[in-house]
């Protein structure tokens, strides 16, 4: 998802406030639909691997406490009668019930795909961050976790910058817990979601894009689409294969750690196209325009029944073989000194798709991820598939 988009003419709609607030009619809807479809996977997230020590829980936790000004939403719970529920602050909120820490250790690959799998709460604020010791001794992993009722794609990757930027001091050396309280312990995992990825260098995507003009989002696709092409069998490539591709409509007026702000295109991979740089061109050719101000208009303006029959489709099985989405965190990360030296976004898998894919961009590094229910191994391929294609996709557009 792109970076939120300037704000025109002397205000914002009549549904915002002076703060920047919007309807949470779109949050609303996550609720209704993780209500409706249990088995589906509306936990988002992003993991980092850090090299450095691990730190105990009540650090993390007091690192945490002391940027609550910036992401306010980590305090704040939506409850209320179904389809009606608002944005409150939790009275009882207390950091610690939401800093966890996973016994063992593991490399980053299987380290992370265990972390995807870890349940957020229901009763409280909807988010939660885990510790992992990683396989060496000088590496860690944390992830954030969050219901995509409180924040969507775009939310998360401010979130990350604002915990975990290294440009903001680090806060005072402790290790004594919170206001006397210890960390959570670990809920039960609860999810069989597996979680694979591939990691290249950015530099090798902004080759495409120098060489083709096309964008890193149309390159990721068109990349996927061929992907998908040689995954899937011959006869299941007569015809494109519908996405769903989210998009960031949020204004720089208007809260961004908060919610979901966002369209849903259908697009059509091309994996009718036997070359990788037609496939490109019709990537680049269905993402010209992307509808932010008409999405806009329906979220603040539509009645709830209007509102909701737009959400559906793009939530319905059927309705698509997968979502990609794409997330940017142009920022150095690190905490305490740690360097962030890799990281993987935690796609949700909802509507019914087969799998989610994501491209996070972070630092030098590109990484594609995708998620599927555990008894789809077979979806594993997919990283490995997508990194040759990339390679052919240069290929196809060098000069």
């Amino acid at each position: 998802m792109e970076e939120p988009v300037a704000a025109k003419g002397n205000g914002g709609p009549a549904a915002l406030s002076a703060e920047g607030e919007f309807s949470p009619a779109q949050d609303r809807g996550m609720l209704e639909w993780a209500r409706q479809r249990p088995d589906d996977g509306f936990v988002v997230g992003v993991a980092l691997r850090l090299r450095g020590p691990r730190p105990g829980p009540e650090r993390l936790a007091s690192l945490i406490a002391a940027r609550l000004a910036e992401v306010p939403v980590l305090q704040e719970y939506l409850d209320g009668p179904p389809r009606e529920e608002r944005w409150n602050p939790f009275d009882s909120f207390h950091v610690g019930d939401h800093v966890h820490v996973l016994g063992g250790g593991g490399d980053p690959r299987t380290g992370t795909e265990r972390m995807a799998n870890q349940p957020v709460p229901d009763d409280r604020p909807r988010w939660g961050v885990w510790l992992l010791d990683a396989e060496r001794e000088d590496e860690y992993l944390l992830a954030y976790r969050v219901h995509h009722a409180a924040q969507d794609g775009a939310a998360v990757a401010h979130t990350i910058r604002r915990l975990f930027t290294d440009r903001v001091p680090a806060i005072p050396l402790t290790e004594q817990p919170l206001e006397g309280r210890r960390s959570a312990s670990c809920p039960p995992c609860t999810d069989d979601r597996l979680l694979t990825c591939v990691d290249v260098p950015v530099d090798t995507m902004r080759a495409v894009v120098r060489a083709s003009g096309a964008s890193l989002n149309d390159i990721y696709l068109a990349a996927l689409a061929g992907a998908v092409r040689t995954w899937l069998s011959p006869g299941a490539c007569q015809q494109p294969v519908p996405v769903r591709v989210p998009f960031n409509v949020r204004l720089r007026t208007e809260r961004q750690d908060r919610g979901n702000r966002m369209g849903h295109a259908r697009l059509l991979l091309p994996v009718d196209e036997p070359s990788a740089g037609q496939r490109l061109e019709r990537m680049v050719e269905q993402t010209r325009f992307w509808p932010r101000d008409q999405i806009r208009r329906i979220l603040d303006r539509a009645p709830h029944h209007m509102l909701w029959q737009h959400i559906a489709p793009s939530l319905s099985p059927g309705d698509a073989l997968a979502s990609a989405t794409l997330l940017g965190i142009p920022t150095p990360l690190a905490f305490d000194g740690a360097p962030v030296i890799g990281s993987t976004a935690m796609p949700p898998l909802a509507a019914g798709h087969l799998f989610s894919s994501a491209l996070l961009l972070c630092g030098t590094r590109a990484t594609v991820s995708f998620t599927a229910r555990g008894e789809h191994q077979h979806v594993r391929d997919l990283p490995r598939l997508w990194e040759q294609e990339l390679a052919t996709l240069a290929a196809a557009t060098r000069h």
